[in-house]
């Protein structure tokens, strides 16, 4: 069955009382110029909603997101006008759930009996780290205690929750990173998202970069940190919705991304290094089960490995530009590959059976 489809609706910085080191505060100002210029923000809400619909094809549920801001933390007549333009949407049956992001400081119980019954089903927090040393150095200005409490209230109130994180902030390290991910996933929300940090023009980080007291991660650095977050969550059963950040116009203007782990696919590249490494894993597990590598890569000792993936994964495993293969090519120089698609097996499941003989 597809999944629900989201709308999103930006509020870009909107009810944010903190400038974080990473925030663009240029680009911030012309976008909220922009969305300002539209004199009823109702109009617009509508405007997007049915331009999304136009695109619901057979998907049962529909879910308007708030996105881009502290959703919890604007003015309370703002969020009720916002929540109030969606109802009739509602009514009508074509949006059947609503869902925002906010700080996790902005979670309080007055501002959860204000939006629940208006079809606020899932909040959606700006974590970034669960280690408070890299959080004051980010200036974010909430604690790890503070997501700790409004994920624990966000439950009570029978809410899903989400938990937004990054990789590559100042202070922070695959270890780090690691921990994160983990004290997260112990706290058991729905979803999460996480992107790598990066470098925009016009962000106090900036500064720090042309310094050098900032160094950004290299793109691998950044996969492989992402990589072992997304496996601790996959562990305890967290879903992640997003990984890396969507590509705009922005992304792609060196005026203002001025470095940082970008890529157009980055989600891809760390599905695939997922991907690599389950298959490494299959591999040994079958060799040892042949009494080791003994033949490998000696004369007649040539085995042919068949690796198994569900068509949907098949570029996964494959890896970007079929880098996956080369990388397999080369550690098992002795081995030589094939893949076979099977409808049966899970998505991120990958299976591997040798056979002895000529390739």
């Amino acid at each position: 069955m597809s999944g629900p489809l989201v709308i999103p609706f930006f509020i870009p910085h909107q009810g944010c009382p903190h400038v974080c080191i990473f925030c663009n505060q240029r680009l911030i100002a012309r976008q909220t110029a922009k969305e300002q210029s539209f004199d009823n923000e109702a109009q617009r809400l509508s405007a997007v909603i049915h331009t999304y619909l136009q695109f619901k094809k057979n998907r049962s549920q529909v879910e308007l997101a708030f996105f881009g801001g502290n959703f919890l933390g604007l003015e309370t007549s703002r969020i009720l006008a916002l929540l109030k333009a969606v109802q009739p949407w509602i009514r009508q049956g074509q949006i059947h759930s609503i869902r925002c992001s906010t700080r996790p400081d902005t979670v309080t119980q007055t501002a959860l009996d204000l939006a629940r019954p208006f079809g606020l089903e899932t909040v959606e927090l700006g974590v970034q780290s669960m280690d408070d040393r890299v959080l004051v150095l980010a200036q974010r200005g909430h604690t790890s205690g503070d997501t700790r409490k409004a994920l624990a209230l966000l439950r009570e109130n029978g809410l899903k929750t989400g938990v937004q994180v990054m990789v590559g902030l100042p202070g922070d390290d695959d270890t780090g990173a690691v921990r994160t991910a983990e004290a997260l996933a112990e706290l058991g929300p729905d979803l999460a998202r996480i992107y790598p940090l990066l470098v925009l023009d016009g962000a106090r980080l900036a500064q720090w970069y042309g310094s050098g007291q900032y160094v950004p991660l290299s793109l691998d650095q950044a996969v492989d940190q992402t990589k072992k977050m997304v496996a601790v969550f996959r562990r305890a059963g967290v879903a992640v919705a997003r990984i890396g950040l969507q590509a705009t116009q922005m992304m792609e203007d060196a005026g203002q991304m001025i470095a940082g782990p970008w890529h157009p696919a980055f989600g891809h590249l760390v599905l695939s290094a997922l991907m690599f490494d389950q298959a490494c894993e299959r591999i040994e597990a079958v060799l040892t089960g042949q009494a080791g590598r003994e033949g490998i890569g000696k004369p007649g000792g040539k085995k042919s490995v068949v690796l198994q993936v569900n068509p949907r994964s098949l570029s996964r495993l494959q890896g970007h530009r079929k880098a996956n293969l080369d990388r397999l090519a080369q550690r098992y120089p002795g081995l030589c590959f094939s893949i076979e698609r099977v409808e049966t097996l899970d998505p991120d499941q990958v299976r591997a059976h040798i056979f002895g003989g000529g390739c």
